[in-house]
């Protein structure tokens, strides 16, 4: 005789949202235990903590706790899908990139018209007190940012999501993770964050289509890079 059902949601999809969330929360627990080893030292030499140096300092170690929680959790699972992408797969970045950068001017102006753009960011100031760190960031975008979040977001969390929702919620669930996580970069308003988040959360859905579409992750880390890398590069040659 079979159990009735207690209409809850399926044990395998409770626990998919459960790993979503403890990545999470490992990535930001790696990111603060990364950040306070790297500030006592610099604490203890007197050395200064708001240097453009110590700001792109900072930056790198919060995306190296990412890269860390992704690759911990990819290598107990079966990894992911990287190789070196085929000639389909660079118009797939082309196009990618060209999608991703018109959504965001395209979302940005819609906001900025209708009075609920972000305000600022938290990269604003420092970029505008020495206009090098948005060149660095550019840089640490294509080494290091897209990296570890495309291991982290499209590779663990949307990874886990697919097996258990299918491929098309899992681009939108692991999208919304990924904006969500960004609330923080935003300054301002609340509604303005949330404007900004919405902007990250489209890119983010080009990303994880890209990489159910070629199932190599090198195609979300190239759009991902080129297009924080084209965005910071602007900004620089405007100031």
């Amino acid at each position: 005789m079979t159990a009735p059902s207690t209409g809850g949601p399926p044990a395998d999809a409770v626990r998919a949202l459960g790993t979503v969330l403890g990545l999470l929360v490992a990535g930001l627990a790696v990111s603060i235990g990364f950040g306070a080893v790297f500030t006592v030292p610099l604490v203890l030499s007197g050395a200064t903590l708001d240097s453009p140096l110590t700001f792109l300092a900072f930056a790198a170690v919060g995306q190296l706790a990412f890269l860390v929680v992704g690759y911990a959790y990819l290598r107990r699972h079966g990894g992911v899908p990287i190789r070196w992408p085929t000639r389909g797969e660079v118009r797939y970045m082309g196009v990618g990139l060209v999608v991703t950068l018109a959504a965001a001017v395209g979302l940005s102006a819609l906001f900025a018209a209708l009075g609920v753009a972000p305000e600022g960011s938290v990269f604003e100031d420092p970029i505008t007190q020495d206009p090098r760190v948005a060149l660095g960031l550019a840089a640490l975008s294509l080494v290091l940012v897209a990296p570890a979040e495309e291991l982290l977001f499209r590779g663990a969390i949307q990874g886990r999501l697919r097996r258990s929702f299918g491929p098309v919620a899992s681009v939108a669930l692991s999208s919304l993770v990924f904006g969500s996580i960004h609330l923080l970069n935003f300054t301002g308003s609340l509604v303005g964050a949330f404007a900004g988040v919405a902007v990250v959360t489209v890119g983010g859905l080009v990303f994880g289509t890209l990489y159910e579409w070629t199932r190599n992750l090198l195609v979300p880390i190239v759009v991902h890079g080129s297009y924080n890398a084209v965005l910071l590069t602007i900004a620089f040659l405007t100031l």
